[in-house]
C-alpha cells in the first residue's frame, strides 16, 4: 500500500487508487493514514467527523464509513492481486481501528527519515550531506498537507504538525546552504520548493514573493532570516484548544482535560466497542 499525505491525500494498492465518493469516509481514511500502522481511537474519528456534537446513531454511522472503506479496499485488493482482505488492512483494535500498510510506502515516513538524516548530518558537521537530504525531503511535498478532504479538528492538528515539520526542514536547509556559501543555488532551489508548497503566512509568503520579483538576490535570504528572528522573539500567543468540551455548551477543553483523557471518553465512550 502506498500512502501520500504531503499534498493531496492519495492511497494506492499496486497501481490502483483506494477512493470513496463519500466525503466523511475520505476524512476517516485520511485520519487513519496520518497514523498509519498505529491505532486510532474511535473517539478521535468521531471528533473529526462531528466536532460540534454526536448525531443520532453515531456509532452506526461511523461503522458505515469503516465498512465502506473495507469494501473499497477489498475490491481494489482483488483487482491488484493482493490476498489481504479489507478487514486485515483496516483492522479493528481495542477502542478503535488501525490502517495496516503491510510494510508499504509513505511519503510522510520518507520525509521523516530524510529530515532525520539531514539533522544528524548537520550535528556531525557534514553540511553537504545535510543539504542534500533536506532538499530531497522537501521535494516530496506537492501541496498543503492532507489536502483534498475537509479538515475537522483532528486533521487540522495533523496538518499543523506537518507544516511545522516542513518549516523546520526549510530553515535548517537554508542554514546548511548558506554556511556552504551556496546562496545563488539556494535562491533557485527555494523558488522551486515554494512553488510546490508555500504556507499562506508570513514569512514564507513574503519570501516567495521576494524570490519571484528579485530573483537571485542575497538580500532576499537575509530579509527572510531577519523576519524569522523577529518572529521567534515575538511574545507567543496562546493557542486555542483543538477539541471542544461538549460537557458544557460553549466551553472549550482545557489542557488538563485532554491530558486526563476524560473529555473525549465521557461523551464518546459508546463508540469504543468495536
Amino acid at each position: 500500500m502506498e500512502l501520500r499525505m504531503l499534498g493531496e491525500v492519495a492511497v494506492r494498492e499496486g497501481t490502483l487508487p483506494v477512493y470513496s465518493a463519500e466525503v466523511p469516509t475520505r476524512q476517516v481514511l485520511a485520519l487513519l493514514m496520518a497514523a498509519a500502522d498505529r491505532a486510532v481511537p474511535a473517539y478521535a474519528l468521531a471528533d473529526e467527523l462531528w466536532p460540534q456534537g454526536l448525531p443520532d446513531r453515531a456509532q452506526d454511522v461511523l461503522e458505515h464509513h469503516i465498512g465502506r472503506l473495507r469494501a473499497v479496499i477489498n475490491a481494489v485488493s482483488q483487482a491488484a492481486g493482493s490476498e489481504r482482505p479489507g478487514e486485515q488492512v483496516l483492522a479493528s483494535v481495542p477502542g478503535g481501528y488501525r490502517l495496516d500498510t503491510g510494510g508499504g510506502s509513505s511519503d510522510l515516513r520518507t520525509f521523516e527519515r530524510l529530515t532525520g538524516a539531514g539533522y544528524r548530518a548537520m550535528e556531525a558537521g557534514d553540511l553537504h550531506l545535510a543539504g542534500r537530504r533536506l532538499r530531497e525531503a522537501l521535494a516530496l511535498w506537492t501541496g498543503a498537507p492532507l489536502s483534498g478532504v475537509p479538515h475537522g479538528p483532528q486533521l487540522q492538528a495533523h496538518a499543523a504538525r506537518l507544516t511545522r515539520s516542513w518549516q523546520r526542514a526549510v530553515d535548517r536547509w537554508i542554514d546548511a546552504e548558506l554556511r556552504l556559501g551556496r546562496w545563488r543555488e539556494l535562491c533557485v532551489d527555494l523558488t522551486q520548493v515554494l512553488t510546490r508548497y508555500c504556507p499562506d503566512t508570513l514569512p514564507y509568503a513574503r519570501l516567495k514573493a521576494d524570490l519571484d520579483h528579485r530573483g537571485q538576490n542575497r538580500d532576499v535570504i537575509r530579509d527572510y532570516l531577519r523576519g524569522r528572528r523577529e518572529t521567534r522573539t515575538a511574545p507567543a500567543r496562546p493557542l486555542p484548544s483543538l477539541v471542544p468540551d461538549r460537557r458544557e455548551p460553549g466551553r472549550r477543553a482545557g489542557r488538563a482535560d485532554l491530558d486526563a483523557g476524560a473529555l473525549p471518553r465521557v461523551p464518546l465512550g459508546d463508540l469504543q466497542s468495536v
